[in-house]
């Protein structure tokens, strides 16, 4: 069973197959990937059936102000509410700022906003693990004169070693 949405009673029901697991628990932990969701709703409103009805959301994609990247925001609109399938679970909402806690119907289900007036975006933070040397799959490697963090990050590093050191990005 898929995303679907019930468009006489504007309620949009989450399988649990669609969440992923993140820890089996106690308490059983999933993950909804917020952009998959709002892509999943999109293919619904676009569909022959959905068509004719009202938007479910607004979507702002990320954007950087004064230099700062703020993560997208995914705002359930026009009276649709959210039911995830029942259980003894949890939901984390990773991925963009939403307000998908606050128009979720509720049943056994915790949901688990991560909301953020500051919240950076996923390719933010998977750069910043790398930096720092924390992404197994993509081990940091440093020379006298390179540090490597794959294609996400190269710096050259110069100086004489001892009483000055510069390291400089260069991808």
């Amino acid at each position: 069973m898929a995303i679907s949405i019930d468009w006489a009673t504007k309620v949009i029901t989450v399988p649990k197959a669609d969440t992923t697991l993140v820890s089996a628990g106690p308490p059983e932990i999933r993950s909804l990937d917020t952009n998959q969701f709002r892509k999943d709703l999109n293919a619904l409103q676009a569909s022959e059936v959905g068509m004719p009805f009202d938007t479910t959301h607004v979507h702002t994609a990320p954007v950087t102000l004064g230099g700062v990247d703020f993560a997208r925001q995914i705002e359930i609109v026009n009276g649709y509410t959210v039911t995830f399938e029942a259980g003894a679970y949890a939901v984390n909402l990773p991925g963009s700022n939403n307000n998908i806690s606050d128009v979720t119907n509720l049943n056994s289900v915790s949901i688990r906003s991560s909301n953020s007036a500051g919240l950076a975006s996923p390719a933010e933070l998977t750069e910043l693990w790398q930096l720092q040397g924390l992404d197994a799959n993509n081990p940091m490697t440093v020379t006298p004169t390179t540090r490597d963090a794959g294609t996400a990050l190269h710096q050259d590093i110069t100086g004489n070693g001892s009483t000055n050191t510069t390291v400089t990005r260069t991808t």
